[in-house]
């Protein structure tokens, strides 16, 4: 069993997992994320490999490939557990994240079915029957579940905006709902791709309260991806990965 993981030099989550693995001696490839990997729906990163084939998106631990790579990874996979992978999985992944956001609703990303079998861990539990299960039960309860986890995923949002803001040296105090609502079309969308139907648009309520968000924890935020991104550019091992 080969195992390679995309990762990221901006990527707290890549940087972790690289440690872990390396502290265990575990026979990991690890490879910069390039545009190519598109190709391969390297939606989210970290994004693990298993023989060429996608099996994880972040979030991922040590445990997990060291699991995959003893073979103890497959088990039974209740579709409750699923469900809420799902979410995880979609709250860890900016990408992903925005575009339910942006349709409030996470049926755009039930679209791909590989998606689907991923963020479910379904395909990392050796359990793609159980993605199917998910996949009705999610299409079910799509309203219920995006109102349940709302609060979570703005915040993670905007905690996705802050980082975005550090990299440009903008203070988040600068943000008004206005940007906030360009930020979330653009961020969900590839060219025309993500647009709702029949007109495009943010809700006011969403860039609102990301808004909102921003002016209450921008600040705290912001420190800590400084902080954090201090810690990785500080890695000479890591870095050496990219370069």
């Amino acid at each position: 069993m080969a195992l390679e993981v995309v990762v990221h030099h901006t990527c707290s989550s890549s940087w972790k997992l690289y440690r872990d693995a390396k502290a265990r001696g575990l026979p990991v490839r690890f490879v910069p994320a390039s545009l190519p990997d598109l190709r391969r729906a390297v939606l989210g990163i970290p994004a693990v490999f298993a023989d060429g084939r996608l099996v994880l998106y972040d979030p991922v631990t040590a445990d997990d490939l060291e699991a995959f790579l003893k073979g103890a990874a497959r088990r039974d996979l209740p579709v409750d557990e699923a469900v809420q992978n799902f979410v995880t999985g979609v709250v860890y992944n900016q990408a992903l994240l925005s575009l339910a956001v942006l349709h409030k609703s996470f049926k755009p990303i039930l679209d791909d079915r590989e998606a689907v079998e991923v963020l479910t861990r379904a395909r990392f539990y050796g359990s793609p029957e159980v993605a199917k299960s998910a996949y009705e039960e999610i299409s079910r309860r799509d309203a219920q579940l995006f109102a349940e986890n709302r609060d979570k995923m703005l915040k993670a949002l905007a905690y996705g905006l802050v980082r975005e803001l550090y990299w440009l040296g903008i203070s988040p105090s600068k943000i008004g709902v206005e940007h906030v609502s360009m930020w979330i079309m653009a961020k969900a969308t590839v060219g025309r791709l993500g647009l709702q139907y029949p007109k495009p648009h943010v809700d006011r309520d969403v860039a609102e309260a990301v808004a909102a968000i921003l002016r209450e924890r921008g600040d705290h935020y912001l420190a800590k991806i400084a902080e954090e991104q201090s810690a990785i550019s500080s890695d000479r091992d890591f870095l050496s990965l990219f370069g």
